[in-house]
């Protein structure tokens, strides 16, 4: 117990203020890199748009409801990034954080209620629809708050937690540095298969929703319901995976730490896939056979 006492101490010797600080340049981090991946699956949803502009990184064309709350949800994440990292004063530094991305939309905002580009004269003229004026309008209130509550629930999380992280040296979150040169890749693609994956499922929904409620409108609910559960493989592999590389989990091999990795962070996301697919080739088939039974015989 003493042999082991000078060595946390001389690692939990970083104070509130590199923690704050570690906190917000995590959180921008993340507030750029999370809707990035969620706007490629969108985009992949949603392939008549491939060929879309330079907007579509911040107007998802007219699908501005998705992007609301894509960006809600990116707030919450990149929030519960930086209380995490910051452990004190959490909602703070996630709000902090959120200035970049709020600054960003309330730019998007003016220059979509005045239709062109401030201090550039008539230079530039812009067209957005209402909807994507309105959308910005709101994010601009709601960024930050959001964030906010992310920040709360890292910062309760980090006290669960922190005297493991503080155990761990030259780590961030439990997490070796060296991890980090191929965790963002990871993380992005499964972001994207996961937006994907719900815009699916949530198309379906709108499609019953328009149709009226009929015995044949059960269908697409289960199939709804099918796929968002393979989501639950995703987030669980996820978790486990995070528990194995930030020593949660205690594993005494290398090997079968490697092992376990490419299980849950790599294995997970295959067999959802792979589920994801097995699902929509069944309702396709199904629609086609459908469609095919409703078609009039020509006599």
């Amino acid at each position: 117990m003493h042999d082991d006492q000078p060595g946390t101490a001389e690692v939990a010797k970083h104070g509130s203020i590199s923690r704050a600080f570690a906190g917000v340049i995590c959180g921008v981090v993340a507030g750029m890199l999370i809707p990035g991946a969620l706007a490629s699956g969108c985009l992949f949803y949603f392939p008549e748009e491939k060929h879309a502009d330079a907007t579509w990184l911040f107007l998802w064309g007219e699908h501005w409801a998705i992007r609301v709350f894509a960006s809600w949800v990116s707030a919450i994440g990149a929030g519960f990034v930086a209380g995490l990292v910051a452990r004190q004063r959490g909602q703070i530094w996630a709000g902090v954080a959120a200035l970049p991305s709020t600054l960003c939309w309330l730019a998007i905002a003016v220059i979509g209620w005045m239709q062109k580009v401030p201090f550039f004269e008539d230079r530039f003229q812009v067209e957005t629809s209402i909807g994507n004026k309105l959308a910005a309008s709101l994010l601009v209130l709601t960024v930050i708050p959001t964030a906010c509550y992310g920040g709360l629930a890292g910062e309760k999380e980090s006290k669960a937690v922190g005297e493991h992280f503080d155990s761990r040296r030259f780590t961030l979150i439990g997490i070796k540095w060296y991890h980090y040169l191929w965790l963002p890749i990871l993380i992005q693609l499964q972001l994207t298969q996961a937006s994907w994956a719900f815009l699916y499922g949530f198309e379906w929904l709108r499609n019953t929703w328009r149709s009226g409620f009929s015995l044949i409108s059960i269908v697409p609910w289960i199939f709804t319901l099918l796929i968002w559960g393979t989501l639950s493989i995703m987030v669980d592999g996820a978790l486990k995976c995070y528990r194995v590389l930030s020593g949660l989990e205690e594993i005494a091999s290398a090997r079968s730490r490697a092992l376990k990795v490419l299980k849950y962070g790599f294995g997970s996301p295959l067999l959802a896939a792979t589920l994801q697919t097995v699902i929509s080739l069944l309702h396709y088939g199904l629609m086609k056979l459908f469609v095919h039974g409703q078609t009039p015989s020509g006599n």
